[in-house]
């Protein structure tokens, strides 16, 4: 695939009501509303998977650390009294809760030094546990394969290109990726790719798309045009994280227009989504729940659709009180990726056992999501928390070939089985109990004749001692 560059970028319009918090100018001040939270006991308890800065009792220097980090870290007060829950010794106290902890919090937590320098340590140290799973690195080779998966299975149909002379992406981007998981493709390219996209300096952030998109066939044939739009400082604010979300969610709306008025439909709304993200093209679409595979349908929702299944493995009897959450994040994928290339989907993984044995899981491994490529015959497991943002990370990696995948002789089919009927848990114990039973009664009665027979065979003739 050749790809031509314009030289002619755009400017996107500079919109902070996008963003979740306003860029506050100035550094804040002027009974601006802060950016730490109060966090209660129960806030602790359920709290998302974004990495945390908390404080137990008094603790200067947040406010500054809640500037520094906006829209990637949350700073966070917390009561005193849970100090040591968290790791530390009494109030004043600190503790940083690395990314995806939530689940874990307390036993998670790292402690820090309730000062300056603990805080600065601890803002470290959330910042470099965001992943940049969601960021492809470009290097010097051609990114062809890297625009073929942007201009095509994202939302907005959208690349994002950061510049930077860095070794690792910068906890921004990282944080942009996720924000926007979904909206465009991120990548993450040296200095020597400069040139190749008439970029002078860096860093240097554009968003660029296929001019072509929605024009007739013999356009579309004469090449890929890509334009786009460059984050200017001196026009959208500097290098923060809140001005350049504002940037991108400006970019996203126009695009999901552009594309509705291509596509001969309504416009979609571009407006502020969860966490500040703007809505996925088919965010406001009703997908209907993620079916739930069985024999009769496996073909039609997997192997058969093309693309990729995406197949969460779940305990699917009535004792799993934590079914309908785990269908919830299911379903806010399916939302989020509709259109795209993967189909979600979900099996009882207690009933279809075979299935899921037939990839060396268990019982144990749920919850879980499996990958399944049906026509490579290749397939990938998640590992890590059952939610939205690790599953979400994990399928989009898959997809664009940033995850390892295992090869499968053939994708398994599903046998038909009544699962309503299926012994789970401790019946199923009972079950293989009592078939136990009943064998080794079997096996007992068998030897038991056995030794009758062997008994008879060596007894005298006449069946008794002879006295004559």
């Amino acid at each position: 695939m050749e790809v031509l560059l314009r030289r002619r970028l755009v400017r996107a319009p500079h919109s902070p009501a996008c963003t979740k918090t306003p860029e506050r100018a100035g550094g804040g001040g002027g009974g601006a509303a802060s950016l730490v939270r109060d966090l209660s006991e129960s806030d602790l308890s359920s709290l998302g998977a974004e990495p945390h800065v908390l404080a137990f009792g008094d603790v200067d220097g947040l406010e500054a650390l809640a500037e520094a980090t906006y829209g990637q870290v949350v700073v966070g007060r917390a009561p005193a009294a849970l100090a040591a829950k968290y790791g530390g010794k009494e109030a004043p106290a600190v503790a940083m809760l690395p990314f995806g902890a939530a689940e874990k919090a307390a036993k998670k937590a790292v402690p820090f030094a309730a000062d300056a320098a603990g805080l600065d340590a601890a803002k470290k140290g959330a910042l470099a546990s965001l992943p940049d799973s969601l960021v492809d690195k470009l290097g010097q080779g051609s990114p062809d394969m890297f625009f073929s998966a942007a201009l095509t299975q994202t939302a907005a149909k959208a690349a994002c290109l950061l510049f930077s002379d860095k070794a690792e992406v910068p906890p921004i981007f990282r944080s942009l990726s996720m924000a926007f998981e979904g909206q465009m493709q991120f990548g993450f390219a040296p200095p020597a790719m400069m040139a190749q996209f008439n970029i002078d300096r860096a860093p240097a952030l554009l968003v660029l798309w296929n001019e072509n998109e929605g024009k007739d066939e013999q356009d579309a044939q004469a090449g890929m045009k890509l334009t786009g739009a460059r984050f200017m400082p001196q026009v959208h604010g500097k290098f923060s994280y809140g001005n350049i979300a504002a940037f991108v969610a400006s970019v996203v709306e126009q695009r999901l227009q552009m594309l509705g008025a291509h596509a001969g439909g309504a416009k979609p709304a571009g407006g502020e989504g969860e966490g500040g993200r703007g809505k996925a093209a088919g965010a406001s679409k009703d997908v209907g729940p993620p079916p739930e595979l069985s024999a009769a349908n496996f073909e039609a929702e997997c192997t058969q659709r093309g693309g990729l299944c995406a197949v969460a493995l779940l305990d699917g009897g009535p004792d799993n009180g934590n079914k309908e959450a785990q269908l919830a994040v299911l379903a806010k994928l399916r939302r989020r990726g509709a259109g795209g290339p993967l189909s979600y989907s979900w099996l009882d993984a207690t009933c279809h056992t075979d299935f899921v044995a037939a990839f060396g899981l268990g019982e144990t491994d749920l919850p879980t999501m499996l990958v399944l490529s049906p026509g490579k015959a290749r397939w990938a497991r998640s590992v890590g928390a059952f939610d939205a943002e690790t599953l979400g990370a994990f399928g989009n990696g898959v997809a664009a070939g940033r995850r390892a995948t295992e090869s499968i002789d053939a994708v398994p089919a599903l046998q038909e089985v009544d699962c309503a009927s299926v012994a789970r848990g401790a019946d199923a114990v009972a079950e293989d109990d009592a078939l136990g039973d009943e064998i080794m009664a079997e096996i007992l009665e068998e030897e038991r004749r056995e030794r009758e027979a062997r008994e008879a065979e060596a007894a005298p003739p006449g069946g008794g001692d002879d006295d004559t």
